[in-house]
């Protein structure tokens, strides 16, 4: 249980001493819940309430209080029978209770006997419960990356004061070996090109978010056909059988994974259904029984195939699950004059409550300091999430703060250095939808490239995939999950991307994402593993071999009001083997 919990703190790149473990699986058996319930409660107890302070003994005991009310008060709320029929109104209440804000209740929808005619006091507004395993009893708090920033050691002063700037904190492969970060054949310089469907519909001016109901179901369609045929080629089967039909024998069906809103707000495993396709399944949904599979991993949108079957015709009885295959590494021919040295780092590049950009300075020294061949930054450049831009304090608009940004990066980083900048829907002055364009090319110097997020670029013959959407913090909230102990979740995640060939393969989206899904047709489909994958995230960063790709999440440029980490790589190659050696390091 102690090396459990370790792993679920470790996960935000927190590392509490023994007393504290000791305190932590006290509370565990005090209140009956497991590591990552007690670790989700602390990271946004410790957000809200103690500046993101790292665990020790003495605010355990204070958490100790904020936990225990609010597991009460979750049983509480469970526990409170309906109304056994509607509540009629007249006029004359109708109008006292929109008053208080509750005008639901006026049309005869039944209440809790308790709150008839009071203000919802559920917490948060808008933050649901999340069930993630209603069937073993689990409850877990909700957070989103506005909520918190997770602290990583050493990272606890002020940006200014630091003292552990330069510092490697993983280092890929996981060896002694010192990487010579000098720059070989100084003249010779990448060519950069974007690989897959242009960005000319991104770029023209377009009506997004306007999609018609029928269009979207016409992509999610296709997609499940799409990967339907992998998955019948997978397995050696001609064809699917309907999800509905009555039928003891076990089947194949193919379908996505939904949640049926009246089991919950949130994926478990009483929620789970698959929506089947308008051919094989006639577009309807059955629920699952999963209770016969020993591990599984699901997420709302995720396309899969299940063998079961369905003796009552109301539900399938799964046993076993069948993901899409995931593609080889795309086999090139590497064409590359030495090391080729890369530096990537990914916004927001100021403080959250400053917009001085000391962090960006910096990193920008640095990048003068080694003369990467291709440096890579990725937004957001004016975030949407900094205290000045939400409270409207600024000493310019939105867009003539991003040209000063833009001014600085392209006036002050050598010539030599080729630089792509991705941008990302957190910047406030441009198109908050998922995909971005390319920021407009107007006045850019000519070793400047803007790329679209998500993209992929091919850099002689080198395949690289980014994007500047948390994708993966945004599966860990969604996903559901049983596994053996100490496998690789955040490897896990990042599987799912090449599984699903799809940058953003989570359906619904999460609440603060605008995804057009006829654009992402086009310009988020990951349809072969690359040889390498950036994916900037709240969570711990990491370099892993995931099927064949050195995937990168170096976090972020900034951390709360510490400095972040940025990667450096290099990249070697001949013929169709690539080599990569790769650091994360402190800014």
């Amino acid at each position: 249980m102690e090396e459990h919990l370790l792993n679920e703190f470790e996960e935000f790149g927190l590392t509490p001493n023994k007393r504290v473990l000791e305190k932590c699986i006290e509370l565990l058996k005090k209140y009956e819940i497991t590591p990552d319930t007690l670790v989700n409660h602390w990271i946004g107890y410790a957000a809200t309430k103690l500046n993101d302070e790292a665990p020790s003994l003495e605010n355990m005991i204070l958490f100790e209080k904020d936990l225990s009310k609010e597991l009460s008060a979750k049983t509480k709320v469970k526990s409170e029978p309906l109304s056994e029929s509607p509540v009629i109104h007249n006029i004359t209440t109708i109008t006292q209770i929109a008053e208080d804000d509750e005008l639901l209740v006026g049309y005869g929808t039944p209440v809790r006997k308790s709150s008839v005619g009071a203000k919802r006091t559920s917490g948060l507004e808008g933050t649901p419960q999340n069930k993630r395993l209603a069937g073993l009893g689990q409850t877990y708090s909700v957070h989103t990356p506005s909520a918190f920033s997770p602290s990583t050691p050493g990272t606890s002063s002020k940006f200014s004061t630091r003292n552990n700037a330069g510092e490697v904190v993983v280092k890929y492969p996981a060896d002694d070996a010192v990487i010579n970060w000098t720059r070989s054949n100084e003249t010779w310089e990448p060519d950069i090109q974007l690989h897959g469907t242009a960005e000319t519909k991104l770029t023209t001016k377009y009506n997004y978010m306007f999609s018609r109901l029928r269009d979207k179901f016409d992509v999610l369609e296709e997609q499940i056909n799409h990967l339907g045929d992998l998955v019948k080629r997978k397995l050696g089967i001609d064809d699917f059988d309907p999800n509905s039909v009555l039928k003891s024998e076990t089947f194949h069906t193919i379908g996505r994974i939904c949640c049926d809103a009246t089991s919950g707000s949130r994926l478990n495993t009483s929620s789970l259904l698959l929506e089947g396709t308008r051919n094989t399944s006639s577009g309807q949904s059955v629920p699952l029984d999963v209770s016969q599979l020993r591990e599984f991993s699901f997420f709302p949108g995720q396309v899969v195939a299940v063998e079961g079957s369905n003796p009552t015709g109301k539900k399938m009885v799964v046993t076993s699950v069948t993901t899409p295959p995931i593609n080889p590494v795309l086999k090139t021919d590497v064409s590359i004059e030495g090391p080729l040295n890369v530096m990537v780092a990914c916004g927001p590049f100021t403080l959250p409550d400053d917009l001085e950009f000391a962090p960006l300075v910096e990193f920008i020294q640095q990048v003068n300091a080694l003369l990467p061949h291709l440096v890579i930054i990725m937004g957001p450049f004016v975030d949407v999430k900094n205290k000045k831009v939400e409270c409207g304090d600024l000493d310019y608009t939105y867009q003539e703060q991003f040209d000063i940004v833009m001014k600085e990066l392209q006036s002050k980083i050598t010539n030599s250095v080729q630089v792509c900048i991705i941008p990302s829907w957190r910047d406030v002055h441009y198109r908050t939808v998922y995909p971005t364009p390319p920021f407009p090319q107007e006045n850019k110097a000519p070793n400047v490239n803007f790329f679209s997020d998500p993209c992929v670029l091919n850099v002689n013959s080198i395949f690289i995939a980014l994007t500047s959407t948390d994708i993966l913090f945004h599966l860990s909230k969604e996903e559901i999950a049983v596994t053996p102990h100490g496998s690789d979740r955040l490897g896990r995640l990042v599987s799912h991307l090449f599984s699903q060939q799809s940058f953003y393969p989570l359906n619904p989206p999460s609440e603060e994402m605008s995804i057009d899904l006829e654009q992402a047709e086009d310009h988020c489909k990951l349809s072969f593993t690359p040889h390498l994958l950036f994916v900037p995230s709240d969570l711990r960063h990491f370099i892993k071999n995931v099927s064949g790709c050195v995937v990168v999440n170096m976090e972020r440029a900034v951390k709360g009001f510490c400095g972040g980490t940025y990667s450096r790589l290099q990249i070697t190659g001949e013929g169709s083997s690539v080599q990569i050696k790769a650091e994360i390091v402190r800014l």
